[in-house]
């Protein structure tokens, strides 16, 4: 049987990072809706620049529009992050090694930053049935894919949680949740 041979990214996500600001403007966009002119205000830069690299991602699949207000006689859009552009995002692994670097830093800055405020917040600990767990394990190259391959079905489930809900919700804000699955090559200290 022949052996499995990787996708290739969709260059549209490599696409998406290549202006810092369409960066800013995802990470801004993660858990949340807001318009160009709440982020250019935000950001401090211009609202045609925003809303410029906003269309961008749109155009590359990382961003929808959730929205529409109507504003001073125009109409105003706002725009959440899709699921497959989160920073980490499994199909981010199909990068060139050259981008994952950066990626996969931006992924476990952004996710250390969310429970730092989840704790300083004192929400990480308000439910019962919160799930927060980490474990080191030594596993042979069969392990790795078994592991590997538990891990996409888990994510294949949460978008599809995240999709449902987001139909259920019909546009009202609901729980924000963060969710992290991990699994990599321990550094060579551990």
């Amino acid at each position: 049987m022949a052996a499995k041979q990787p996708s290739r990214i969709d260059p549209k996500l490599v696409k998406a990072l290549c202006h810092p600001l369409r960066v800013r403007i995802l990470e801004a966009l993660q858990d949340r809706i807001a318009s160009p002119s709440d982020l250019a205000g935000e950001m401090d830069e211009s609202l045609g620049l925003v809303s410029y690299h906003a269309n961008m991602l749109v155009k590359y699949g990382c961003l929808e529009l959730v929205d529409t207000q109507p504003r001073r006689g125009a109409l105003e859009h706002f725009f959440g992050a899709t699921p497959r552009s989160f920073i980490g995002h499994q199909d981010w692994r199909l990068a060139p090694r050259s981008v994952r670097g950066g990626v996969t830093e931006a992924a476990a800055c952004g996710f250390a930053d969310k429970v730092s405020a989840a704790a300083v917040a004192g929400t990480i600990d308000d439910r019962d049935d919160t799930t927060f767990s980490w474990m080191p394990m030594r596993v042979d190259e069969t392990g790795w894919r078994e592991v590997a391959e538990i891990l996409d079905t888990a994510l294949k489930h949460l978008m599809a949680v995240h999709e449902r809900s987001a139909k259920r919700l019909g546009g009202e804000p609901g729980i924000a949740m963060v969710v992290g699955l991990a699994g990599f090559e321990a550094g060579r200290s551990e």
